[in-house]
């Protein structure tokens, strides 16, 4: 018992430093070398993977089969020095609600745009109800994902980050990546492109800006 509590103390210890599943592959070796305790052992592991999941909102890949919707703009900001890093974390958050609103005017809304990426790597981009296809996967262990869009929009290509979310996730792409899927989706479903431009002149305003969606697990 004396061992269990030990663990236990030493896993939540680490719940600030590791993901949920981290913990899991660090601790769960210690099950098979714990005698006629090892299956209460691991179940207490098992909780305590589960806690530090619930504590930190995160884990360190993103597992993208399943439908993801659009809940708002997400930026990444860094500059060439400390204090520009400082500032551009600052600024994330103006620069994200100014996004909000140039989408909401072409009626990219949250709850309005939608990724359902499919076991067989395809999936499809939802915006209101134009559905947008393509394939996908996932790169440097599921650190970065490449969207490969079909004939509807010229074979576009991108790759992006994906950031963990206490909701969901963040897609993040380089800004002019960004601005060339939303001129031509937007005119592809019929909706007004003018304010790409806009989007492009407000990258401008930082170096190394990252622009992309943040998505709730449907």
């Amino acid at each position: 018992m004396k061992k269990i509590i030990a663990v236990l103390a030493a896993s939540l210890m680490l719940a600030g430093a590791v993901s949920a599943q981290g913990l899991g592959s660090l601790l769960g070796g210690l099950t098979g070398k714990s005698g006629s305790g090892s299956s209460d052992l691991g179940s207490i592991l098992n909780t305590v993977s589960n806690v530090v999941y619930a504590f930190t909102g995160q884990t360190n890949v993103v597992s993208l089969p399943g439908t993801w919707t659009y809940e708002g703009a997400a930026i990444a900001l860094s500059g060439d020095s400390a204090v520009a890093n400082i500032a551009s974390t600052a600024a994330s958050g103006t620069v994200e609600k100014k996004m909000d609103e140039y989408l909401a005017k072409v009626g990219i809304k949250p709850g309005t745009m939608t990724f359902t990426f499919n076991e067989d790597l395809s999936f499809v981009c939802t915006i209101g109800a134009i559905p947008i296809s393509g394939t996908w996967k996932t790169l440097d262990e599921g650190a970065r994902v490449q969207l490969q869009f079909g004939k509807t929009l010229k074979f576009l290509n991108m790759t992006g980050t994906l950031k963990p979310s206490v909701t969901g996730c963040e897609m993040l792409f380089d800004s002019g990546r960004l601005m060339e899927f939303l001129k031509k989706a937007l005119a592809y479903v019929a909706k007004q492109n003018s304010t790409a431009s806009t989007f492009a002149s407000l990258a401008e305003n930082y170096n190394d800006m990252k622009l992309g969606f943040k998505l709730a697990r449907k």
